[in-house]
């Protein structure tokens, strides 16, 4: 049997194909139409943009600082200047025997810190030897006056031979008989012994040891039964009415000082209370350690003895004690805390505009505390005393409404 053969279909017919400009407008669609769509995207993007309501940005204004101010009020004004002081005798007395002896009697007070009045007898020394060698003076005196009664005897009887004597004596031989020679020799020795005489009396006086001023024992060597040569120290005194008070200053400052009785000193005292001073006068030199002045301050009554000064705390010598002094017054000044003193020479000043003015002053003095001002600040000006982190001149401040600057 043969094999069967199947008709074979017929194939597809192809599709007819478009025109070639049919093609050419369909890619430039599928190009452009994007394009057109994106361009119009954007235009109607910024049609909404430009049309939308624009909100307007304000000036931002400043804030004003808050701070606090103080009102310049001009014056005169002292400035207080103050320095450490040593208290110092103003008088010393070292007591020495004037002549050698036992002492046989001393003072009760004539020991450490002993109170002694003005002319009180504080030592007596042994004088039996000295009462005796005035005895002996004066019987040498009384002997050289009887020999003298002698001569004027024998002088008178010199007068009466000269009337039976030749006249043709010499001047020599005429003295001779009239016995001045002798009479000018016992004149010379009766000189001589009232001299003795005097001179043991004065020894005698000197036994007994007085004080020239009220003073104070600083320190004391005697005791009854002890011998003194003489010159030997026997005590240590100091016036009891006076005490100095040497201050050291910074040359510099000499200038704002008075040196008068007038100038106001006031001393303070260790444990409390005060005394007063007096400036005497400023020490010839700087002292070799920190190249200081010194001013001579007195205090009188210094262990307040006297009825006026009771209750006052005494002055102690030796001991260190701090002074204020009234410096000169500077006319229409203003005296500020040294905190408010800015880069040393500048103030801020809160001015009619309310804003900040940095403001360069005169400072006439400088004090640890305090600075007096005689130039640059008016009447009335607001000093800042605040402190403030960042600053500009011209800045706004503000105070508070209660503060009543």
């Amino acid at each position: 049997m043969s094999p069967q053969i199947k008709p074979v279909a017929d194939a597809p017919a192809e599709p007819a194909r478009a025109p070639l400009w049919h093609r050419t407008i369909g890619l430039v669609l599928q190009i452009a139409l994007p394009v057109l769509l994106a361009y119009g995207a954007y235009k109607a993007q910024d049609y909404i943009l430009a049309s939308a309501p624009v909100a307007e940005r304000g000036a931002r204004d400043r804030v004003a600082r808050l701070v606090e101010v103080l009102p310049a009020a001009p014056a005169p004004i002292s400035p207080r200047i103050e320095a450490w002081g040593e208290v110092t005798a103003a008088e010393t007395l070292i007591v020495r025997p004037e002549i050698a002896g036992t002492i046989v009697w001393t003072h009760p007070d004539l020991g450490k810190g002993g109170y002694l009045p003005e002319g009180e007898v504080v030592a007596r020394l042994d004088d039996t030897d000295l009462k005796l060698a005035v005895q002996q003076a004066e019987a040498e005196v009384a002997e050289i006056d009887a020999r003298i009664l002698i001569e004027q005897g024998q002088g008178e009887i010199g007068k009466r031979e000269l009337t039976r004597l030749s006249r043709n004596l010499t001047d020599t031989q005429r003295a001779l008989v009239l016995r001045e020679p002798q009479m000018a020799q016992l004149s010379a020795e009766r000189i001589a012994a009232e001299a003795a005489l005097e001179q043991a009396r004065n020894a005698i006086e000197k036994t007994s040891v007085k004080v020239p001023f009220n003073a104070l024992v600083v320190t004391e060597q005697v005791a009854p039964g002890t011998m003194l040569t003489q010159g030997a120290e026997a005590a240590e005194l100091v016036s009891a009415d006076r005490f100095n008070v040497t201050v050291a200053v910074p040359a510099q400052q000499l200038s704002h000082i008075e040196i008068s009785p007038e100038t106001r000193v006031e001393i303070l005292v260790d444990g409390g209370g005060t005394r007063a001073g007096e400036i005497l006068r400023v020490g010839s030199g700087l002292t070799e350690v920190g190249r200081m002045a010194e001013l001579i301050v007195a205090v009188p009554d210094p262990m307040a003895r006297l009825p006026e000064n009771a209750g006052n705390p005494p002055l102690l010598l030796g001991s260190f004690v701090t002074v204020k002094i009234d410096g000169r017054t500077v006319d229409d000044a203003v005296e500020l805390d040294r905190r408010f003193l800015r880069d040393g020479g500048t103030v801020w000043v809160m001015n009619a505009e309310d804003t900040l003015e940095i403001r360069t002053v005169s400072i006439a003095w400088r004090g640890p505390d305090s600075v007096v001002i005689d130039g640059g600040l008016n009447a009335g000006d607001r000093i800042v005393t605040s402190r403030l982190s960042s600053f500009t001149e011209g800045m706004a401040l503000r105070v508070r409404e209660d503060s009543g600057a």
